[in-house]
């Protein structure tokens, strides 16, 4: 056995397929043989699938109707002078003058209401203190049908419409809904209605529909069990039952049964006629013998050709494996004459194609998240300087400068003494806004010293902002990069404008100056390489990296520049708290 495995493995791909053709073709006479089968089932599935069509098209019309009933009884629950009237009648007392203009006005909007029905036995309306409003579209309807356990079963669904079938003489459908009161959202009880519904009446209207266009059903309706409707007795014997189709004899008769549950959960249990269906059947069969020698015949002329195809593919396809391996680079895709294929050479060649794109990228990008490693490491490195030393001495030059009662040098001191405690002693790598931008106002108090009235700072964050996530040391550097484009290149008065706002999409945190302008595609232009990242421009390129890797690649810096403004966006997501999200 593993010999005979191994020689099929073995095997080239061509020898396989035409054994699998010799192999297939052998069988072709049982196969037919079994195949017989398949007419027979294809008939009754048709048959079934134009049944349970009739019966869906029959439900869904009925269901139509009682949906027209729950709709009414929603307008009645929501009606407002209806909802202010019983509200007067359970709040004043009986008999007084506000209590029997409110009693009419109910009794008018009732009898509105009754005028919208059609197929209904009974409407009633019964308010909370018992008063009853009753409008009968038939002799036999009851005097009161409103009773405590049609009362309990509205009321325990609070204001939901429920469907109650009742078991009887005749099977009766009720819908009953409870009146709550809505002013104020108080939903108190004001009262309970009830719809009966002359369910039979309801489904001969759309029997004599169906028989008009030529279809004669035989079928009856089921409801929790219980039957609602039935065109003869036969068909009630059969009961519910599950959903499908079977095969009896009725009354001598060969029947096709269907059964099949609509949305609103009723039964509906149909007879097709089938002794018509036998002579149709041999004609299929003879056609199905027909297909399967014209398929055999088919087989043998064109299966060579298409196994051929097929290997021709795989074999350009493992040419490129070779051709990758060799060079590295990825497969262009420009003209490949597999972008439209659908089938599963294409997904291979299209495949292997993405694979070696991915693989490319991949690879760029791993070499790109070296250089940060590099350049982080790097800074980790210098940061380990014996920073207590230097929070020592700051301190000692803050000190000094306060007793020579030199406030610059001192507020100096200070700010240079948080940045260096911000930088070096914080080692998280995504922070608050509000962090972040303590860490710029330090910073620019030092330079507003330096600028004195040249330099102005202006600062704009709704408080919902200060709690974002932001990537540490992200405010401070575009900052630093606007005062040396512009306060240092400027005669005049440079304004720094730091500020935050809630987007669409996220979050924006935005400085700008009135400085001459920079390069709008500057970020760009750093990542193809047209220009050379050097000083504040590997800053702005590593933000734009950093907040990336920090969210993902929809995030980052947007520069807009124009004559006499610069404006730099670090686009973030939105990490405010729940409440403001949702607002």
């Amino acid at each position: 056995m593993q010999k005979l495995i191994r020689f099929w493995q073995n095997l080239r791909l061509r020898a396989k397929f035409l054994l699998i053709l010799l192999v297939g073709i052998v069988p072709v006479g049982i196969v037919a043989i079994v195949t017989l089968y398949i007419p027979l089932r294809a008939y009754d599935r048709q048959l079934y699938k134009s049944s349970a069509q009739m019966i869906s098209l029959f439900a869904e019309q009925i269901q139509d109707e009682l949906m027209n009933f729950e709709d009414i009884s929603y307008r009645i629950l929501t009606d407002t002078a209806l909802q202010e009237n019983l509200s007067i009648m359970k709040e004043a007392a009986p008999g007084t003058l506000t209590w029997i203009n409110a009693q009419t006005k109910v009794a008018n909007r009732v009898a509105y209401y009754s005028l919208w029905f059609s197929n209904a036995v009974s409407f009633q309306l019964k308010t909370s203190r018992g008063n009853s409003y009753n409008h009968f579209f038939e002799v036999s309807a009851g005097s009161d049908e409103l009773t405590e356990e049609r009362i309990t079963a509205a009321v325990n669904h609070r204001g939901r419409f429920v469907w109650l079938t009742e078991e009887g003489a005749q099977t009766r459908l009720f819908l009953v809904r409870e009146i709550r009161e809505m002013q104020d959202m108080d939903l108190d009880t004001l009262g309970c209605l009830l719809i009966e519904v002359d369910f039979p009446a309801l489904v001969e209207q759309y029997n004599h529909s169906m028989a008009q266009m030529g279809v004669m059903p035989r079928c009856a309706v089921y409801n929790d069990g219980l039957c609602l409707y039935a065109s003869d007795a036969a068909i009630q014997t059969l009961g519910v039952g599950e959903d499908g189709y079977t095969y009896m004899k009725l009354d001598g008769q060969p029947m096709l049964c269907v059964r099949y549950t609509s949305s609103n959960g009723m039964k509906y249990v149909t007879l097709v006629d089938y002794s018509g269906i036998r002579a149709t059947t041999l004609v299929a069969v003879s056609v199905t013998i027909l297909c399967i020698l014209a398929a055999v015949l088919l087989t043998l002329a064109v299966s060579t050709g298409l196994i051929d195809n097929i290997l021709n593919d795989l074999q350009l396809l493992l040419q490129k494996f070779d051709a990758f391996a060799i060079s590295g680079e990825p497969i262009t895709t420009h003209n490949s004459p597999y972008q439209g294929r659908l089938d599963e050479i294409g997904d291979l060649h299209r495949g292997f194609d993405w694979m070696t794109r991915v693989w490319t990228r991949v690879n760029h990008e791993k070499e790109e998240q070296r250089h940060l490693l590099q350049e982080k490491q790097i800074q980790q490195l210098r940061a380990q300087i014996r920073p207590h030393f230097l929070y020592n001495t700051l301190e000692s030059i803050y000190c000094l400068a306060q007793n020579l009662e030199d406030q610059r040098i001192a507020v100096m001191t200070n700010a240079l003494g948080k940045l260096l405690r911000s930088s070096l002693n914080d080692k998280r790598d995504v922070i608050t806004v509000s962090e972040d931008l303590q860490v710029t106002r330090d910073y620019l108090s030092i330079q507003q010293i330096r600028y004195g009235e040249r330099l102005q700072v202006e600062y704009d964050f709704p408080q919902d902002i200060l709690t974002c996530r932001i990537p540490a040391m992200t405010i401070q550097p575009l900052v630093e990069n606007a005062i040396h484009h512009a306060a240092e290149k400027m005669l005049d008065v440079c304004v720094i404008r730091v500020s935050g706002a809630a987007t669409a999409d996220g979050v924006d945190i935005i400085v700008q100056d009135n400085g001459p302008g920079t390069d709008e595609d500057i970020l760009n232009k750093l990542e193809s390489g047209e220009v050379q990242p050097e000083g504040l421009g590997i800053g702005m390129r590593n933000i734009h990296k950093r907040v990336q890797h920090a969210f993902s690649e929809q995030y980052g810096l947007r520069v807009c520049s124009e004559e006499g403004q610069t404006q730099i966006t670090v686009h973030l997501p939105d990490t405010r708290p729940e409440p403001h999200n949702k607002a």
